[in-house]
């Protein structure tokens, strides 16, 4: 569910991963905050540069690490453009979720 307090591009790469993926879990975290002391970010002034993506999708069966991030860095090329500068991804397929549950 999307919060209230979500910024133009949290809820840009929200709607945009859910449309494409049809995550079974999505966690997006802010974590700008953290990154806003870096040569990159001087003079920048969005609050929305750094994220973690915790998402969960069948679309991920079948693929490596490496095909999920590419996946996904395709789908949020308009929000790289807007602004986005940095994400941390953590994709998995519900399977993946299951069998970690249980070890």
């Amino acid at each position: 569910m999307a919060s209230q307090q979500e910024g133009p591009l949290t809820t840009s790469i929200r709607t945009t991963l859910t449309e494409l993926l049809k995550p079974e879990a999505l966690e997006i975290i802010n974590d700008s905050a953290k990154h806003a002391h870096h040569s990159a970010m001087r003079g920048v002034d969005s609050k929305e540069t750094h994220f973690r993506v915790n998402i969960v999708s069948e679309a991920f069966a079948g693929k490596s690490t490496m095909q999920r991030h590419r996946l996904i860095y395709g789908a949020l090329n308009k929000d790289f453009e807007a602004g986005l500068h940095a994400l941390s991804l953590n994709t998995k397929t519900p399977t993946e979720v299951a069998k970690a549950s249980e070890a």
